[in-house]
Parts: C-alpha cells; structure tokens; sequence
C-alpha cells in the first residue's frame, strides 16, 4: 500500500474513531439523573425544569422504547456538590443539575463534565435580617455577622452585589452555613443576616426576618444558576440518550416558558413543602420576563459568565487554576432539541447560534 493510501486510512479512522467508539459502546441500562430535592412524606420532590420532566413522562417513555430505565437521584441541599462529583468520578450518575460555582470548582479539581443544557435566568437570592433588625442598607452589616455558605452558586452574585457597593466579604464576620441552618440563625439572633433563597419569605410570614435586598434589585446576572451537566463518559459514548435528555429538557423549558402554565407549575413545585405563596412573590417584581426566564443562555452568555466566575474562584481561593469552559460545552444537543421542537423563534438570543450550527 502506498503513501498516500495509508495516509487516507489513518486520516479516516482518526476522523471515525468517535462514531465507532459510540457505535460500540453498549446501551446502559438505566441513566441516572442527580437532582436536588425535598423530602415530602419520606419522598423526594422535585421542581422546575426536572419536575416537568417528570410530571410530562416523554422522557421515560422514549427511554423505555429503547430497554432503558430513568433513574432519578434525588440528592440533599446540604452536600449536593461532593456527591456529583464522586457520582461522576466513579460512574455512579450520568447526568446531573449543578449550580454554575460549584461547576467551576468541580472541573479545576479535576471532576470531568460537559455542559449539555444551560440553565435559563436563574433564582433569585434575597439578604434577609431579624425582623427589628436597625440595618437598612449592606452598609450597616459592615463588620457584623452574615451566614454564606461558601462555595454554592449564590456565593457569586452576592459577591457581586457587594463590589457594587465597595464591600467584599472579608468586610463581614462570615459564618459558613447553609440556608436553612442561616434561617434559623437569622430567626434566633445567632446572625445579623443571612443570604437566603425563597425561604426569606417563610422568615418575613413567621414575623422573624425582613428582606433587606433580593438580587430583584440588581444585575440581570445577580442569580443563582444551575445547568444540566453529563459525564464526559456518557456524553462522548451515548449521544443518541444524550440528546434524547437535552430534548426533555428543552420541551420542559418550552413549557414552563407559557405563562398559561404558571399554575400549574406552582402546583408541581410546592409539593416539596414551600407554598405556593412564597413562590408566587419570588417571581413577583422579576425584572426578567417570563418567557425568558427559561431560555438556555448562548455560548457566547456562557463563556462570559463562567470566565468571570473562574476569576473570582481563583481570587478567593476556591481554586488553583482555571479551567476552559470552552473545552466543556456540549450545547450542540440543546441547540439539536430548539431545532427538532422548531422553537427557532421561541428564544430570540439563541436564533442565530441555533442556526449557525445547524
């Protein structure tokens, strides 16, 4: 054989190798989905974007058509992050939702993964103080002691809010603890503030706590965000049940992005034990549109936010070295869901890349 021909060959298989290497790979015969959840009646409740998923069904349908089982892991607030990671380190979960600093600090300790839905504006985050709290302003907490846990995607945007202000955290005596130790300590005095989610207004009904700032008031970007996250295992070697999730989650996004389904989305969601009430006023004053509430962000969004977010890791030394997001984004799937869905129009910020990568 001569030279060329080998080059041809060799050219070819280097080119084929992942679709042979996909092609080879067996079916597994469950994925395995990591979601944070509540507990309600001693079983775990999901909502948003996974909840739809399971109140719709699709997905486990088309995975059954196909010998394969949706396994839900339903993980705690507390410790969600170590428990992804060491669920795709050791091939015990395919896939999983994971807020945007945690991811950061996951791939620059080595914890490989790849983006495959990103997640929509995010929640919102809220500074609550005791009810007969004399602060009025982030100025006043100067120097007072403020529960953050360290390490969780709110930590950023606060962090945010606070350069806005020419304050950083070690302004503040932090206690590092999570958001519902931090609403007890808060309703107990232990602390002068807290940041908070939803749970802020369970503190304002129960007459214990106040909201000084919610993230309602600020950047667009002041929020905490989750994304849908693969092993790089199972996204390189099963493709087809990678966009078959990626699908489910766009068709959710869809859905949950018809305000005529607002109802009913505060239904599914309080089943975890927080009322509708309180769902209701975390969205109420949201300078961000419904619609776009649940619009997967565009790589351009990504790369950018992530960059920033990597900087602040690196600065406060929640990591050694920055990692390349743009070695880990594997959107092509969700822009693959917009296009079989026709959703083109849905989202007017993601048209042109959808169309681009056609």
């Amino acid at each position: 054989m001569n030279l060329p021909y080998k080059r041809l060959i060799a050219t070819l298989a280097l080119a084929l190798s992942p679709v042979l290497t996909a092609l080879a790979a067996a079916t597994p015969d469950s994925v395995r989905i990591g979601i944070v959840s509540f507990t309600q009646g001693g079983k775990p409740v999901f909502g948003g974007i996974p909840g739809r998923v399971i109140e719709e069904g699709w997905l486990e349908q088309e995975l059954e058509k196909r010998g394969v089982a949706l396994e839900w892991q339903a993980l705690p607030h507390a410790n969600a992050g170590p428990q992804i990671n060491e669920g795709f380190s050791n091939n015990g979960m395919d896939f999983a939702v994971r807020g945007d600093l945690p991811s950061v600090i996951a791939l620059a300790g080595g914890v490989p993964g790849k983006l495959v839905v990103p997640g929509g504006s995010g929640n919102n985050i809220y500074l609550v103080v005791p009810k007969d709290s004399p602060a009025h302003s982030i100025e006043d907490l100067k120097g007072k002691r403020l529960a953050l846990h360290r390490g969780r995607p709110w930590e950023f945007p606060f962090s945010e809010f606070l350069a806005s202000k020419g304050l950083a955290l070690k302004d503040f005596k932090i206690a590092n603890i999570n958001p519902q130790v931090g609403a007890a300590a808060v309703s107990a005095g232990k602390v002068d503030a807290a940041v908070l989610l939803s749970e802020a207004y369970l503190l304002e009904d129960k007459h214990v706590g106040r909201v000084l700032w919610s993230s309602k008031q600020g950047d667009a970007d002041w929020r905490l965000v989750s994304d849908l996250w693969g092993t790089e295992r199972f996204v390189d070697s099963q493709p087809q049940l990678t966009q078959l999730v990626a699908t489910a989650w766009v068709k959710a996004s869809q859905w949950l992005a018809d305000p005529r389904n607002a109802d009913e989305y505060y239904r599914f969601s309080s089943l975890a034990g927080t009322p509708q009430s309180v769902l209701r006023r975390d969205d109420q004053g949201d300078p961000v549109p419904w619609a776009q509430r649940w619009a997967p962000k565009t790589d351009a969004q990504l790369l950018k936010h992530f960059a920033a977010l990597s900087q602040y890791a690196l600065n406060n030394q929640l990591i050694s070295t920055q990692p390349d997001l743009s070695q880990s984004l594997a959107t092509r799937f969700t822009h693959q869901a917009i296009r079989d869905l026709g959703l083109v129009d849905l989202w007017p910020d993601l048209k042109a890349q959808v169309e681009s990568t056609r």
